[in-house]
């Protein structure tokens, strides 16, 4: 070997190989980008910081990517590197060259061989070299291709026969052998990798085995042959036994096949001769003036390619310049027209907040009307009252209440004040204002005017309808029928106003205002299963009234009857018939029972009744025990009370207040039964007979009060249950007392919502799952997941008793809207139930029109009185009318929000997520056959593994409700298997049949299918997966490939046409997804990376959670918390399969209120195919922090997790404020 061999050259050899491997990446326009030579690379196994080195310094261009001599370069350099050698700090200027073959010296040529060109003209040694070198190879060529003439010919020296070689025969033999086992497709070499493992037992170093293999490898060709494996193996021996390797290999180690005598020698040598001889005859031919004509094409060929590449660069310029021009005018238009949305809106508001004054105004100047009519009112019944005392006269203090176009009978001959008049109207009689009436002329008011006395109806009216009398009536005339209450008059003739009828044979004319209509068929017969049979002058007990049907019993026998059929009875009648020589029987409540009908009476434990009467169905009537109070009479159940003895002496408790009211103005009174009291006042109301004036208590005193002067608590503003005294909200601005209104507006609905969900499970699922009257499956439809919902509630309901609880019982709430916004986003049970509400519908009511006894029995359980007379149906749509009420309860709060609030955009926030839920749950009852196609798959697919708990038909992780795009049948292509495939918006699903369909018309989606499918491999999500067509799409076969990561699904469809469709769909999901994905991290980004100015700084480190909440079936879960503060958030990595994580995540936020910032820690379990679900809350207000961090430095705690039944997290957090600096 040459002496002077330059080890940083790369040979033609080396050129050509690594020209192939270049040429195996795919290139584009010549190059191969970055990531294409990272892979290929690796595969060297060196280190990822060696690779760097190695690449900054064949990257000659810094372009990021390579051609054919960058990457020559960087293959030469991992070898050097492999064998030991470093790399070195610049790049030789001898690897930037064309490669050069090392020309041999002359002795290897023998003696009186000499190159000599003609005519002394030097010639390109580049190109010359690239001759000899061609010629060398194809002697080296012929001469492996003879192998027999070159053993022959290498026999007939006596220096070159096998015995000349110093690898010793025992060697040879046993490496042979080695060499035929590792060579087991018999191809007569071996491989870098086959012969890796056999140097590498070796326990030699890399760079022992790089020379090793540097000086075994004669050829260069990359393989070892039988010789050269053994010369290999042969340096190794050597290696072991501490000789030192040589640094060329000896002539007694070359193997004998590579050797050649001094006459082969000179043979070629002289051949080759004549060949370059011939050559440069011709190409020196060439002339001075062609080879500069050819140097300046070559330059121009430069200089054009040079402007074509400048020409592209400045094109590509433009492009990125006018693409930047575009997006500033797009970005120009969108603000344009944000700003004009932003100012629509504010005019929006501005007009319904002056619509919104002039109401109030309204309001007030009504209020203002009321109270001076009320006044007036009050001044003139005292006159009266005076008036009255002084002529020894008792006149009714309370007034007859007027309506407009009333038609009243006034009794003239009257002793009356000026200016009053005495009335009757209905039943009622009193005193009005002259002047609030007009006395009507007799032919308007008064058919008999157009009649005369002679002159009647004819006599066969008698079989006319039947009217009773509502209270009794003189005629004042000869033409008018008198009469007294409860009179039954036969009907004969109707007019506007006046009716013309017969009583105990006498006719004339009566104002049909003081009567009532009857039917004449006073026996009630109804067929229908469930009703009351009765007939004329029965006693019926009345135990519920709803609507015209009301609920009684006869004797043992109840039901349902209709109201106009019957007629009240005086109780006292019945009680002195039942209480006559009878002993009085005393009774104590002891199971409390509220009712919701006057005729019935609301029991607490340990209340002593009376017992009146007793009736064999179990309805007892009876009389309250009260000391001081008026005692209620009224029906009850036998079964909430306990007869006492005689003698047992005990007291019946003050009775519980009906409601409490709110006073809107001062009152005084004006008699010893009514009472006195101030504006703001709350008074317990325990009577509301009278419409006018119901009797109450206030600090202990008990009268009766104007109901003209009080408000409902529930209509009061921003109402009591939060603030006691009305008097501490002068302070307050009117626009935070309504905010606070409609704070504890939502809190209460909530809570009443929440009550009669669960009223539901109690009343009606139990019931009819115990009935056995439907089955599992019926339940389901009809029910489908109310469980869910109820979780769902409670959760956002504990949330925000927590936060009222935090702010103080009668305190005002200030944050509300995180909380909101968070609750909101895991709601989406509600898209599953309201898309299935009509198919529960049309089960409900096929079950009630097939099944009378099923229609009784829903009647049944319905007359629970917590269900204030409201069917099954009803509380059925409670869900949907609660998920459209949020909007308007959130739009309310941040109605009444002031502009920089700390809670504005949390409640901006929580409003967008309430509309967007209400317009996934609409879109899921629109979409109702996509829904029921999903219900069908829940039933008819076995979920197993990671989607054992997957719900078909609810909310997806970032794409809203899933939708099914496309379902059937395909096959493998290998296999030919028969798989159904379902693709739904986030993910593509393929199963099997667990068992054959059981006919032809079994198919996908079938009512009546029995078809079980399973699941075939793991669900493939869209964000991850490639689909490609053929090479050939002109085939006739039907195949498409799904890539997915690192395996490849490769399918057939039913024909051409549905493998379209199976790749446009696809394609189009995929594409929509990770378009979705992209948009939620920018946003995610924007959020975070937004510089907020404020007074301060917190940092906080979550480092660990203890004790979560599992999720998964095997009792972990994988959990990651949500760090908030207003709109700043942060999210941590998830830990997997752990309920004790550790995350050490750091994060810091910016404090813009000391006072009013709360950090909210939230812990969710990462759920790939659902939202994800939620683990515990915790919440640390910002002036807490300060207040324990006061010169203690950093804080490290554990904080409670909420609203889940286990779970605590630990944190470290640091208060830092701009005007102190950190607090230490």
């Amino acid at each position: 070997m040459n002496g002077g061999f330059n080890i940083w050259a790369i040979t033609p050899e080396e050129r050509g190989k690594h020209d192939k491997q270049f040429d195996s990446l795919t290139p584009t326009l010549g190059y191969v980008s970055g990531d294409q030579a990272r892979k290929f690379f690796l595969q060297s196994g060196l280190p990822s910081s060696v690779l760097a080195e190695i690449w900054a310094l064949a990257d000659m261009g810094r372009d990021g990517k390579m051609d054919r001599l960058e990457f020559s370069i960087a293959m030469k350099l991992i070898k050097l590197q492999l064998q030991g050698q470093p790399l070195p700090s610049s790049l030789p200027s001898i690897m930037k060259q064309t490669p050069v073959p090392v020309m041999p010296s002359a002795a290897h040529f023998g003696e009186g061989c000499s190159l000599t060109l003609p005519n002394g003209v030097c010639a390109d040694v580049t190109y010359l070299s690239q001759c000899v070198i061609m010629f060398l190879h194809l002697f080296m060529f012929y001469h492996s291709s003879n192998s027999s003439s070159t053993t022959s010919l290498a026999s007939n020296s006596p220096k070159t026969g096998a015995s000349d070689w110093a690898v010793p025969q025992s060697s040879r033999l046993k490496y042979r052998q080695q060499f035929n086992s590792l060579d087991k497709l018999m191809s007569g070499y071996l491989s870098g990798p086959q012969v890796r493992n056999a140097l590498t037992a070796s326990n030699l170093t890399q760079t022992q085995l790089a020379t090793i293999w540097t000086l075994a490898d004669i050829d260069r060709d990359g393989q070892l042959r039988a010789e050269e494996f053994i010369l290999a193996m042969h340096l190794v021996d050597m290696a072991k036994t501490g000789h030192p390797l040589p640094l060329s290999l000896p002539a007694d180690l070359v193997p004998p096949s590579f050797r050649l005598t001094s006459l082969g020698i000179r043979s070629a040598v002289s051949s080759i001769f004549h060949a370059l001889s011939h050559f440069l005859s011709l190409f020196l031919s060439v002339s001075f003036e062609d080879k500069l004509k050819e140097n300046f094409q070559k330059g121009s060929m430069e200089l054009e390619k040079r402007r074509v590449a400048l020409q592209e660069e400045q094109r590509r310029e433009e492009e990125r310049r006018q693409q930047r021009e575009r997006e500033e005018q797009e970005r120009r238009e969108r603000e344009a027209r944000e700003l004009a949305l932003r100012r629509q809106r504010e005019e929006e508001r501005r007009m319904e907040m002056q619509r919104e004054m002039e109401r109030q105004k309204e309001e007030e100047r009504l209020k203002e009307l009321e109270r001076q009519e009320v006044l007036f009112h009050y001044s003139i019944e005292h006159l009266l009252k005076d008036e009255a005392v002084k002529g020894n006269k008792i006149i009714n203090r309370r007034s007859l209440t007027l309506i407009f176009a009333l038609a009243l009978q006034v009794d003239e001959s009257t002793v009356r004040e000026p200016g009053w008049l005495y009335g009757h109207y209905e039943g009622k009689s009193g005193w009005f204002p002259e002047s609030y009436a007009e006395k009507n002329n007799k032919d308007q008011a008064d058919p008999t005017a157009a009649h005369s006395h002679t002159t009647v109806p004819p006599a066969d009216y008698s079989s006319g309808n039947k009217a009773v009398a509502l209270c009794d009536w003189t005629a004042n005339t000869e033409s008018h029928l008198g009469f007294s209450k409860d009179d039954i008059i036969t009907v004969l003739e109707q007019q506007e106003n006046w009716w013309y009828g017969e009583l105990r044979e006498n006719r004339g004319w009566f104002p049909k205002t003081h009567v009532s209509m009857m039917t004449t068929n006073n026996t009630h017969t109804d067929p229908e299963s469930g009703d009351l049979t009765f007939r004329a002058e029965d006693v019926v007990l009345v135990t519920e009234k709803e609507g015209e049907w009301w609920r009684g019993s006869i004797g043992d026998k109840s039901g349902l009857f209709p109201s106009n059929y019957v007629k009240p009875k005086d109780s006292d009648v019945c009680l002195n018939r039942c209480s006559v020589h009878k002993k009085p029987e005393i009774a104590q409540v002891i199971a409390a029972c509220i009712t919701t009908t006057p005729e019935q009476l609301s029991l607490t434990t340990g209340q002593l009744i009376l017992i009146l009467h007793k009736n064999s169905c179990g309805w007892w009537l009876g009389e309250l025990q009260a000391r001081g109070k008026k005692r209620q009479k009224g029906w009850f159940n036998s079964s909430n009370i306990k007869l006492l003895e005689p003698n047992s002496g005990k007291t019946t408790p003050a009775p519980q207040p009906l409601c409490q009211v709110i006073a809107m103005y001062d009152y005084k009174a004006a008699s010893e039964d009514e009472m006195s009291f101030l504006k703001g006042q709350l008074i317990n109301v325990f009577n509301k007979d009278d419409s006018d004036w119901w009797k109450g208590e206030l600090n202990g005193v008990t009268g009766l009060f104007p109901t003209n002067y009080i408000k409902m608590t529930t209509e009061s503003d921003p109402s009591q249950q939060w603030c006691a005294d009305l008097l501490s909200l002068d302070s307050m601005s009117s626009e935070e007392r309504k905010r606070q209104g409609y704070i504890h507006e939502l809190i209460h609905t909530e809570h009443t919502y929440l009550q009669d969900l669960e009223l539901v499970l109690e009343v009606f699922y139990k019931p009819m799952t115990e009935s056995g009257r439907l089955t599992e499956a019926e339940m389901g439809v009809i029910f489908v997941n109310w469980r869910e919902l109820i979780m769902c509630n409670t959760k956002l309901l504990k949330a925000l008793r927590v936060r009222k609880k935090t702010a103080g019982e009668r305190m005002p709430v200030q944050m509300i809207g995180d909380i909101l916004s968070s609750e909101l986003a895991h709601m989406q049970a509600y898209i599953r139930f309201c898309s299935c509400q009509l198919n529960a519908a049309a089960l409900l009511q096929q079950k009630t029109d097939a099944s009378p006894d099923f229609k009784l029995f829903l009647k049944k359980i319905a007359t629970n009185y917590r269900c204030k007379g409201m069917p099954l149906s009803s509380f059925l749509l409670k869900p949907m009318q609660r998920i459209t009420r949020y909007p308007l309860l959130i739009r309310n709060i941040l109605e009444n929000t002031p502009a920089g609030h700390a809670d504005q955009a949390n409640l901006q926030e929580a409003l967008d997520r309430a509309e967007e839920l209400c317009s996934q749950v609409n879109e899921g009852v629109r979409e109702k056959e996509n829904s029921d196609r999903l219900e069908w798959i829940q039933n008819h697919v076995q979920c197993e593994g990671v989607i054992e708990h997957l719900v078909f038909n609810s909310l997806t992780n970032c794409l809203g409700p899933r939708k099914l795009l496309h379902s059937g049948r395909v096959w493998k292509t290998k296999s030919s298997r028969e798989l159904w495939a379902f693709l739904f918006s986030d993910f593509l699903l393929l199963t099997y049949t667990a068992k054959q369909f059981s006919s032809s018309t079994d198919k996908l989606f079938s009512p009546k299918s029995n078809t079980m499918y399973k699941m075939y491999k793991t669900p493939v999500f869209l964000n991850e997966v490639l689909v490609k067509m053929p090479s050939d799409p002109s085939s006739d076969d039907p195949i498409f490939h799904i890539s997915h990561i690192d395996r490849v699904y490769t399918l057939k469809a039913d024909s051409i046409s549905e493998r379209t469709t199976w790749v446009q769909r696809i394609k189009a999901a995929s594409e929509h997804f990770i378009e979705t994905e992209k948009l939620k991290r920018e946003k995610a980004y924007q959020a975070r990376s937004q510089k907020t100015s404020g007074i301060g700084r917190l940092l906080v480190t979550v480092q660990e959670a203890v004790e979560l909440k599992p999720c998964k079936p095997n009792g972990k879960s994988n959990p990651y918390c949500e760090l908030s503060m207003g709109a700043q958030c942060y999210t941590s990595r998830p830990q997997n399969d752990t309920v004790n994580p550790k995350w050490n995540f750091n994060c810091q936020f910016f404090i813009k209120d000391l006072y009013q910032d709360v950090l909210c820690i939230t812990i969710f379990e990462r759920d790939q195919f659902s939202p994800d679900d939620f683990l515990g809350r915790t919440e640390v207000p910002v002036a807490t922090i300060k207040k324990d961090q006061e010169g203690k430095g950093p804080l490290t705690r554990r904080l409670l997790l909420h609203e889940v039944p286990t779970g605590e997290v630990r944190v470290r957090l640091d208060l830092q404020l701009y005007e102190q600096g950190p607090l230490l």
